[in-house]
This record gives structure tokens, C-alpha cells and sequence, in this order.
């Protein structure tokens, strides 16, 4: 458990550092809520910058939730209108959790946390990992289980000339 906690904690620490600002949402003329894209790119912001548009982006996505949550809907509308009220204020809930963390990774800095100088966020080689200089000198060999139509020694098939 200890270690999966901190393999997460990394992954998180790597996803903070390189992780671009989303583009915003899609606009459309009906009310429904939709999640902005995510990029498929890096960002190319240094660290301290990162920090500083994860700062802000936690400041805007808690301001907005705040907002959310003072107009929740009356009981008497659609199921439907409510079943969006409940996915933005569960989408935003997620983003704020998800920034607050990506602020306390980056302010606790990730040198030491890469490094192992943080204590428990240090990985570990887990026992199912193979080691990748095992025995160089010989390629990993692998049995084939081949049809009997496959087979080249056959007892009971006749040869063919």
C-alpha cells in the first residue's frame, strides 16, 4: 500500500510539472454543461510558472464552485437539469481537489521528491518488475504450442513427395 501511495504520488508530482492548460469548454446554445478538452501536449512553462497558472487555476475553478453551489436548482425542475447540476458541481469538486494537489506537490518541490530525499515518496523496484540486464547474453526464449496440423513429425501422416 505504501508503495502504490507513492508511485501515485509521483505520477501526480509529473502530471502537476508538465500538465498544459486545458482549453476551455465547448460553446453551445443550450444550457447543458460540457468539460473543457484536455491538450495532448506538455506545457512549456518552467516550474515556478506552472505553480503560479496552477495557483490560478485553483483560485478560479474554487470561485466557481462557490458560485455553483449558491444557485442550486429548485426541487421543482427536470431530473434532468438536476443530474447537470450534480455532474458540474462533481466535475469542478474533482478540479479543485485535483489543482490543490498539484500546488502542494510543486511548492514542496519536486527535486526532492524525484530524488528520495522526501522519506516516503521514494519508488522502490517492485518484485514483478524484471530487471533489464538479467543475462544479456541470452534472448529471452519462448515455447510455441502448434497445432497437430502444424507439426512437422507426425507419426501417423503420410509423406508427401
Amino acid at each position: 500500500m505504501e508503495e502504490m501511495d507513492s508511485l501515485i504520488r509521483v505520477i501526480n508530482s509529473v502530471a502537476a510539472m508538465f500538465s498544459a492548460p486545458s482549453f476551455p469548454a465547448a460553446i453551445g446554445s443550450q444550457k447543458k454543461f460540457s468539460r473543457p478538452l484536455l491538450p495532448a501536449t506538455t506545457t512549456r512553462m518552467s516550474q515556478e510558472e506552472q505553480l503560479k497558472s496552477h495557483q490560478a487555476k485553483l483560485k478560479h475553478v474554487s470561485t466557481e464552485l462557490a458560485e455553483h453551489r449558491s444557485y442550486p436548482p429548485d426541487k421543482k425542475v427536470k431530473a434532468k437539469e438536476i443530474d447537470e447540476y450534480k455532474l458540474k458541481e462533481h466535475y469542478l469538486e474533482f478540479e479543485e481537489n485535483r489543482y490543490e494537489m498539484y500546488v502542494k506537490l510543486l511548492r514542496e518541490g519536486l527535486k526532492d521528491l524525484l530524488a528520495g530525499n522526501n522519506g516516503d515518496a521514494v519508488l522502490k523496484k517492485s518484485q514483478s518488475s524484471p530487471s533489464l540486464n538479467q543475462e544479456q547474453g541470452q534472448p529471452p526464449t519462448a515455447k510455441i504450442k502448434r497445432n497437430t496440423s502444424e507439426r512437422k513429425d507426425r507419426p501417423d501422416s503420410p509423406k508427401v513427395p
